[in-house]
């Protein structure tokens, strides 16, 4: 016989605990959502009338709009390096050609009053 002990989709989830006052102590299965990182208290998502799962992840996610759209945060981050690369890159090229002035430095020079 197996028992599963905590909440449906809690496989690989933290626990929560918030124990600044102890007579309002809370505790809870945790997971972040795949998109957003947002912190999902699995008890609360359970209950809700609006489960939103992602079923190319297969993991629950938080109930914003902006996760209903499967884009997994860890691509989020490859998309923003690249186009920091890019930016980068093309700097360079047109420094080299000679396109872009090169910035002055900032130097204060003190002259007195």
């Amino acid at each position: 016989m197996t028992f599963r002990i905590g909440t449906p989709h809690t496989k690989g989830a933290g626990y929560f605990v918030n124990d600044r006052n102890l007579s309002t102590r809370q505790e809870a299965d945790v997971q972040t959502c795949p998109h957003c990182q947002g912190v999902i208290k699995m008890q609360e998502w359970r209950a809700s009338s609006i489960q939103n799962f992602c079923l190319k992840c297969m993991k629950p996610a938080c109930n914003s709009q902006a996760c209903e759209v499967c884009v997994p945060f860890v691509h989020k981050l490859e998309l923003a390096v690249r186009s920091q690369r890019r930016v980068s890159r093309m700097n360079q090229f047109l420094k080299r050609a000679g396109f872009v002035a090169p910035v002055p430095s900032r130097t204060s020079k003190f002259t007195g009053f």
